[in-house]
């Protein structure tokens, strides 16, 4: 689980810099009225004004978000620097002695829980620690049935990057209708949009302009990498 909020993360880089949120307004050139909101917990700042507050307030933006992870904005070295310092170990991210993190494996992602709070983690996958520089946030599924045969087997560990939008063509974690995510190949329309099962004995579902709306259809994540342990 995350430690802590953005928003207490927020007030506490404030405070530590002495700085009033009228100031950070100013310098990063956000409207006052979006820091209250950062600072009520109404919103959380996206990337391009995450990466800004962070260099202002000079802190790591994996801090800002609310990791486990040290304050300082150079708490993650270089590609070629030892990594061994590291301190994440909080039930998210774990600590090692190499170049990489280990994120969680989920079976599932259940309807209407956060991804940092869901905790059904069934083991830990690595991938390079260097991933995490620009604040993205991910986490692995591990893949239970056959719709999206050939290209992805049951017992398959799908590597996902957190993000709201997709290209078309992308494999992505997708809730619809409020229930449990589903993992389809996600094509795009001019007005529309198909979750393609890659399996040809399964129905793509389609679902147009107003469907998308108010189902509502949304993107989880996105499919960077797959993973499988071949049987002897």
């Amino acid at each position: 689980m995350l430690e802590d909020t953005f928003a207490n993360r927020l007030k506490k880089a404030l405070d530590y810099n002495n700085m009033k949120p009228i100031d950070l307004s100013r310098k990063a050139n956000i409207n006052k009225s979006l820091i209250s909101s950062y600072l009520s917990g109404v919103c959380k700042a996206k990337q391009d004004k995450l990466d800004i507050i962070a260099r202002i307030l000079n802190v790591s933006e994996a801090w800002l978000m609310g990791y486990d992870v040290d304050m300082d904005r150079d708490w993650l070295p270089d590609n070629d620097e030892d990594l061994s310092n590291i301190k994440i170990d909080n039930a998210r991210y774990i600590e090692t002695t190499t170049k990489t993190i280990k994120i969680p494996v989920l079976g599932k992602v259940p309807a209407g829980i956060p991804i940092e709070a869901i905790e059904d983690i069934l083991g830990y996958e690595e991938i390079p620690a260097s991933m995490l520089n620009g604040g993205e946030n991910y986490f692995a599924l591990k893949i239970d049935g056959d719709s999206m045969f050939p290209d992805y087997k049951t017992g398959d560990i799908i590597i996902i990057k957190q993000q709201s939008d997709c290209n078309s063509g992308d494999d992505c974690i997708v809730m619809v209708n409020g229930d449990d995510a589903t993992f389809k190949r996600v094509i795009k329309q001019e007005k529309s949009i198909i979750l393609k099962p890659l399996n040809n004995e399964y129905e793509p579902y389609y679902f147009d302009e107003y469907e998308i709306m108010t189902k509502p259809v949304k993107i989880i994540g996105v499919a960077i990498e797959v993973r499988r342990k071949l049987m002897k």
